[in-house]
């Protein structure tokens, strides 16, 4: 079975970041360029993994998701302060593609 991420907006990090798991044949990998947008898939089935641009989101809408689905693995990522923050508070500095994608395909649902 394939993993889903949902990318949530349009900064050229989150881009790169599709197009590097797009290639994994383990996963589905869908982009929303607002939280909006993302609002549909989410209601219809929340993805295992979202992974969203701290630097132009809105994080008034991450708290409702992990409260719906407390054993969510959210992925903030933060090119002002270079940093990958794992919603749960562990920080990651300087992840590369294939740590973010590692992370991803390994994480387990609870």
């Amino acid at each position: 079975m394939r993993r889903t991420v949902l990318l949530c907006g349009e900064s050229l990090l989150l881009s790169g970041v599709a197009a590097s798991l797009a290639g994994s044949p383990g996963l589905r990998v869908t982009q929303a360029a607002t939280w909006d947008q993302a609002s549909r898939p989410l209601t219809a089935h929340t993805p295992d993994v979202p992974i969203f641009d701290l630097t132009n989101s809105n994080e008034s809408h991450v708290l409702p998701l992990l409260i719906k689905n407390p054993g969510l693995l959210l992925i903030g990522l933060d090119t002002e302060c270079n940093q990958a923050v794992l919603v749960s508070g562990q920080p990651a500095r300087s992840l590369t593609l294939d740590q973010i994608r590692n992370i991803v395909e390994t994480q387990r649902k609870l």
